[in-house]
């Protein structure tokens, strides 16, 4: 198990609804770029999930919001691994969205898998990319 990977955002104009708060599809958003994040500084960039013909792809995907967040603040978006399959083909990253206060303003929990781009498959990824998942772990992380 190694410290969940955080990326920071700052809330924008366009992030925020008519009501004054981080729209609800910015958090998808948010959550997304950091998954995404969190596998390119594991070394695991567009290009290197290219070359080896690998692709994640979102199985579903839930949001529960806890408190606000309004423009011009500081959101960090934490990643862990809170679920694997034993091939480690399918995943759960539980993105957790904290306000400058530190407090929780939402948990995205995201479930997704790793298709072989040729055959159009699930299927189990590439030893290097099983070794970053295993790595990131959560302390309860369950066996899908």
């Amino acid at each position: 198990m190694s410290e969940a990977f955080r990326k920071s955002f700052e809330v924008r104009w366009d992030d925020v609804d008519f009501n004054g708060h981080l729209r609800n599809t910015r958090y998808l958003e948010y959550a997304s770029t950091a998954r995404l994040g969190f596998l390119v500084a594991s070394g695991w960039d567009v290009r290197a999930l290219q070359k080896e013909g690998f692709a994640a792809v979102l199985l579903g995907e839930e949001v529960r919001y806890r408190r606000e967040v309004f423009l011009a603040e500081q959101v960090e978006v934490s990643c862990e691994v809170v679920g694997l399959t034993e091939d480690c083909a399918r995943w759960r990253v539980r993105q957790t969205v904290f306000r400058e206060d530190g407090e929780e303003a939402a948990v995205v929990h995201s479930l997704g898998a790793w298709i072989d781009v040729r055959a159009r498959r699930i299927t189990a990824p590439p030893a290097g990319l099983r070794a970053v998942f295993e790595a990131a772990r959560s302390e309860e992380c369950e066996v899908l």
